[in-house]
């Protein structure tokens, strides 16, 4: 009998798991119609006017359904399972440690040292955040920003020939990045729930990922790739 690997044992048992709280779900009325009430909430939330209410909307559905799902026994039964493969497989590593041999040079007289600094934007878990009138020196730019929103002005820098990078994420709140004219913009975008517009382009997004880039053109000297994700909220991106 061939022997059954790691990934293919795990696969089976989240597999078993599955099948498990689907049937539980579908005999247990108690948490069948909470899930039913999930489901139809987050499926009409975009037809919900108001994002105040849409949002509301959207966090009691998921809340519902996370709740239908955790209460069920084949659940806790795979959690349990899991955090017991888990240990067993630690175990195995500790009993059985493998050893690594280094060697080792002696550092050369041309080797360059990593200087640490810290970038202009750092990351933020609430409150909004933006660049205001102040010009600040240019780095790509990657941070994750919690509740609130975020404003990122693009042009009270110099930004260099070729490709520059903003990567923002977000869980609730807007993002807006205003951008010169005078550079091309690839925008790419997941979310749960939120809108985006690229300058003249607006789309309604549920649990979508998305990107926008202008055609080809080899005169173009300067690019700006945003990626941006967030769980709730509504990204912009304009030109100054």
């Amino acid at each position: 009998m061939r022997n059954i690997s790691k990934e293919s044992l795990i696969g089976w048992l989240i597999l078993i798991a599955t099948i498990g709280v689907a049937l539980e779900l579908l005999f247990n009325w108690g948490l069948i119609i909470p899930l039913l009430i999930g489901i139809y909430l987050v499926y009409t939330n975009k037809q919900q006017n108001g994002k105040k209410n849409r949002n509301v909307k959207l966090i009691i559905g998921l809340s519902l359904i996370f709740i239908s799902i955790v209460s069920t026994s084949f659940f806790r039964l795979a959690i349990i399972g899991l955090v017991i493969y888990g240990f067993i497989q630690y175990s195995k590593t500790k009993k059985h440690t493998k050893k690594i041999n280094l060697h080792t040079v002696p550092p050369q007289a041309h080797t360059r040292r990593h200087i640490e600094r810290r970038p202009y934007f750092n990351n933020r878990f609430w409150g909004s955040g933006n660049t205001g009138n102040e010009v600040y020196e240019w780095d790509d730019i990657n941070i994750h920003c919690g509740f609130g929103d975020t404003d990122i002005d693009l042009g009270m820098t110099m930004l260099p020939q070729g490709e520059s990078t903003v990567i923002i994420r977000g869980l609730f709140g807007n993002i807006r990045v205003f951008v010169p004219f005078d550079v091309d913009v690839i925008v790419n975008h997941s979310t749960m729930s939120g809108k985006i517009k690229v300058f003249d382009e607006e789309r309604d997004l549920f649990n979508t990922n998305i990107i926008f880039q202008p055609e080809q053109d080899e005169a173009a000297t300067r690019t700006i790739k945003i990626f941006t994700s967030t769980i709730i909220g509504n990204v912009e991106v304009k030109r100054i």
